[in-house]
C-alpha cells in the first residue's frame, strides 16, 4: 500500500479530462463495463480448502480465448486469520464480487481519473462500496471490504499466450490503492490492472449487465455469461457450443475426483443461465469413453433478449470509436486524449439522447 500523497498527481490540466474515461462512462446503473480476456481468465479460486489445487504455493492454469490459448499464474498473499495463524490466500468470490461493483461505480460520471501517463484510478469510500453491495444484495462488512480490496492489491497473476510464449500481463487486480483509516484524512483509491486501463485508453471495452451478473449466485454461472457475451458480441452467432471440460478449465473450477461429479456440476451452471432467461435453448450431446460419459457436449442459444443485449454492446463499441475520431481529429485510440468541459457536456448529452432512443425503439 502506498500513501495517496507520494503519488505522481494527474498530468492533464485541471479543467480536461481524458476522452477514454468520458467514453467509459455507463448513464444506465443496470450496465457495467467489461474488458473480454481479463475478465474471462480464471483469476478466481472458488475452492480454497487446503488440498487439491491451493497445495501448492503456486497455481498454473491453461485456458482458451478467442481461438488461442493461454496460461495464467497465481501467486497468493498471506492473511493473518482470526485464530491469529497466518494463511495463504488467493482470490475468490467475495473479492469477484466487490470488485465488480467498484468497477461498476468507476463507470459512473466523472469517477475515474488519469495519473502519469497511462495509469487510471478509482477514487472512492468504503461505504459506498459497502452500500451498493447491499443494493444488489451482497452484503459484506466494511473490514470484510477492506480485506477483499487487500487482496485484490496483493495477490498477484501472470498471463502468457502459450501459442507465441508472450507474456501478457504481470500485476494483481489493482497493483496500486491506498485506504482510509479512522482518523486519517488520506484519500481512498485503487489503481486499475494495466489490462483494463489499456482496455480504456484503446476503447475496448464492451458492456454487459451489471444487474444479470450480480443477479447471478453461481460463479461458475457468472463466468459463463461473461464469456458468453464476448463471444457473441465478437461473432454475432447466437449460438455457441462448449464441452463441460473446457467450461470446468477455463472457467477455474477446481477438478474432481470423478467425472461425473465434474458433469453435474457445469450443468447446474449452465441451468442457471436457462432459468435466469439468457439461454433460450440447451442441447447437449454425451461424449463417452466405452460405456463411461466422460465429457458432455452443450449447444447453448443465446435468447432474443440476451442477444439483443450483445448486439447493442456491440454498437456501443463502434458509437465510442465513432465519438473518439470526431473529438480526436480522425485520429484512432492510442493515447489518452485531452477533452474540455464543454466537449464533455456535449459528449454526454449526445450519448444520452442515443440511449434514450435505444430504449424508445425497444417499447
Amino acid at each position: 500500500m502506498v500513501r495517496a500523497d507520494a503519488v505522481k498527481r494527474v498530468t492533464m490540466p485541471v479543467q480536461q479530462q481524458a476522452l477514454q474515461l468520458a467514453l467509459w462512462e455507463v448513464f444506465d446503473s443496470s450496465k457495467t463495463n467489461m474488458v473480454a480476456i481479463y475478465d474471462v481468465a480464471p483469476r478466481f479460486v472458488f475452492d480454497q480448502r487446503p488440498n487439491g489445487e491451493t497445495k501448492r504455493k503456486v497455481i498454473e492454469r491453461e485456458f482458451a480465448f478467442g481461438g488461442k490459448r493461454y496460461r495464467i499464474t497465481l501467486k497468493p498473499t498471506v492473511v493473518v486469520a482470526s485464530d491469529k495463524t497466518e494463511v495463504e490466500r488467493y482470490l475468490g468470490e467475495r473479492e469477484q464480487i466487490v470488485e465488480e461493483v467498484i468497477r461498476r461505480l468507476a463507470s459512473n460520471r466523472g469517477r475515474l481519473t488519469l495519473h502519469g501517463e497511462n495509469k487510471v484510478r478509482f477514487p472512492f469510500t468504503i461505504y459506498e462500496v459497502q452500500s451498493e453491495l447491499a443494493r444488489v444484495r451482497h452484503t459484506y462488512s466494511k473490514d470484510e471490504i477492506r480485506e477483499a480490496i487487500t487482496l485484490l492489491n496483493e495477490v498477484r497473476m501472470k498471463i502468457e499466450a502459450l501459442d507465441d510464449r508472450k507474456a501478457l500481463l504481470s500485476a494483481a487486480a489493482f497493483p496500486v490503492m491506498a485506504m482510509r483509516r479512522r482518523g486519517d484524512d488520506s484519500e481512498t483509491f485503487v489503481e486499475f490492472n494495466p489490462l483494463v486501463a489499456d482496455a480504456i485508453r484503446m476503447l475496448s471495452f464492451q458492456q454487459v449487465s451489471y444487474e444479470l451478473l450480480m443477479g447471478i449466485r453461481d460463479p461458475v454461472a457468472r463466468w459463463l455469461l461473461k464469456r458468453l457475451h464476448s463471444q457473441i458480441a465478437a461473432t454475432g452467432e447466437p449460438v455457441q457450443q462448449m464441452t463441460a471440460f473446457d467450461i470446468r478449465r477455463d472457467s477455474g473450477m477446481p477438478e474432481w475426483k470423478k467425472s461425473r461429479d465434474m458433469l453435474r456440476r457445469v450443468s447446474q451452471a449452465v441451468d442457471v443461465l436457462r432459468r435466469e432467461g439468457i439461454l433460450k435453448v440447451v442441447e447437449t450431446e454425451e461424449r463417452m469413453v466405452g460405456k463411461r460419459k466422460e465429457d458432455v457436449l452443450f449447444t447453448m442459444v443465446a435468447s432474443d433478449s440476451f442477444l439483443a443485449q450483445t448486439q447493442v454492446s456491440r454498437c456501443l463499441v463502434e458509437e465510442n470509436r465513432a465519438d473518439f475520431a470526431r473529438l480526436a481529429g480522425g485520429r484512432q485510440p492510442g493515447e489518452f486524449v485531452p477533452i474540455g468541459g464543454a466537449d464533455i457536456y456535449r459528449l454526454r448529452d449526445a450519448r444520452v439522447r442515443r440511449q434514450a432512443a435505444r430504449l424508445a425503439a425497444v417499447k
